[in-house]
């Protein structure tokens, strides 16, 4: 790409950016987090939550153990598994209510380690939260995928097919298995090169961020009509957690200028886990799912998102990327 042409690109989505992340702001400023009405309780039962050393994914934990939930978490070694025991150990969790199995999203061969180990536990999983993300520069993985579209995208619909035999065994007519996929207003940014999954033509930090959030939602719909169709006890939803003071913040400049000057309208990560269980464990979304939800409201995404070509494109993507077929996956 020419280097006028890029910079004219760049130029176009910072005033974008400006536009949305406004419109993004003020959405925020409107909205309050709703307290969790008659959660489902879920003693001994089994969740699975990626990324859960630190901010929403930590305090997403903690809501589950105390529903009665045991946890399985799924981070990677060294520093953030010293965290998160860390972190076990001031909250004075039960002994045995969460445990860490090593996980790198960007490897899929550690995913699909990470899922067998969380197999041959021989459980039933009766919720999974891909939760674990990241905006981050450009690189490849080992793999030869984009960095983001890996970790916020590719890793997660693959751990989704590799958990779905123990969730759909977990499931039941009345209590149905759910699978939370964290999403973002971000995918209204309206970047998604189908033809492109990987950067290679034209990189910018924040189109690859809001084309692996838009993947999640039209995964999130299309997984939904395919248990559907099967009657498989199993939900799906894709959720927004907020505008949230959070680390991703740090990781890229024009996010630090946005959280400087707005740090009093963002929501706390304690407040966006608050949205995360709600999807989680709520009734009132039971039969929601296949939505996509802001401010713990099913809302209609981008129609980009929506566009149904585009959803069938993707997944028939995905499962050329990751054979999913040995592991029992929906084709």
């Amino acid at each position: 790409m020419g280097f006028w042409k890029k910079n004219f690109r760049d130029f176009i989505i910072i005033l974008k950016l400006l536009v949305l992340g406004s419109y993004a702001m003020y959405l925020e400023t409107c909205s309050t987090v709703l307290p969790l009405k008659d959660p489902l309780k879920r003693e001994e039962e089994y969740a699975v939550i990626t990324g859960g050393n630190q901010g929403i994914g930590w305090f997403t934990i903690k809501a589950l153990v105390k529903s009665g939930m045991k946890v399985i978490v799924g981070c990677r070694d060294g520093p953030c598994k010293d965290q998160l025991y860390e972190s076990i150990k001031d909250a004075g969790f039960p002994t045995g209510s969460v445990e860490w199995i090593n996980l790198d999203l960007s490897s899929m061969d550690c995913v699909r380690t990470f899922g067998k180990a969380v197999l041959d536990k021989n459980i039933p999983i009766s919720l999974l939260i891909n939760n674990a993300g990241t905006m981050s520069p450009y690189a490849l993985t080992k793999d030869g995928f984009e960095t983001q579209f890996a970790v916020n995208y590719l890793g997660h619909f693959l751990l989704t097919h590799l958990l779905l035999p123990r969730l759909i065994e977990a499931g039941t007519e009345n209590k149905a298995a759910r699978i939370v996929c964290l999403s973002s207003i971000g995918h209204a940014f309206g970047w998604f090169e189908i033809d492109d999954l990987q950067a290679k033509s034209y990189f910018n930090k924040l189109c690859a961020y809001s084309q692996s959030k838009s993947a999640i939602i039209m995964f999130t719909k299309v997984l939904h009509e395919r248990l559907s169709l099967k009657n498989y006890p199993v939900k799906i939803y894709a959720i927004h957690p907020g505008i949230i003071r959070s680390a991703l913040w740090t990781q890229h400049w024009f996010a630090n200028i946005g959280y400087l000057t707005t740090k009093l309208i963002a929501k706390t990560e304690e407040q966006g886990a608050q949205r995360v269980v709600h999807a989680a464990l709520s009734p009132q979304v039971e039969d929601l799912s296949g939505n996509y939800f802001e401010n713990s409201k099913a809302v209609e995404p981008i129609k980009l998102v929506r566009n149904r070509d585009t959803q069938k494109k993707l997944w028939e993507k995905s499962c050329q990327l990751l054979d999913i077929s040995q592991f029992g996956g929906l084709q």
